[in-house]
């Protein structure tokens, strides 16, 4: 018993969040951007299968702007919703971001 439980904590804390990032048009990474979108994408079997959501057309998130970052990450709340059900269920959360100066 005492193997599994240090098994499990081994494996739990080897685990994270994670973020990446795409910068469309001519955005930099040094640019101050604005959130205009969110989307909860959701997915079955560690991510395999789409439940919805599958295909994101960018223009529809960004107001049909040129200049865009998109992130694609997996919060704690998503990651703990994975791991509850043991990676069956696993939600990840696509944010939609404008530069300053486009997002008026």
């Amino acid at each position: 018993m005492k193997k599994i439980l240090i098994a499990s904590i081994s494996l739990l804390s080897l685990t994270s969040c994670y973020v990446t990032k795409s910068y469309v048009g001519n955005v930099k990474s040094t640019d101050p951007v604005v959130p205009v979108n969110k989307v909860t994408n959701n997915f079955l079997f560690w991510g395999l299968a789409p439940l919805s959501n599958n295909i994101m057309k960018p223009e529809d998130y960004v107001k049909g702007k040129s200049n865009y970052v998109i992130e694609h990450k997996q919060s704690f709340v998503n990651g703990l919703l994975s791991a509850i059900t043991i990676g069956i269920y696993a939600p990840m959360t696509t944010t939609f971001y404008l530069p300053v100066d486009e997002s008026k």
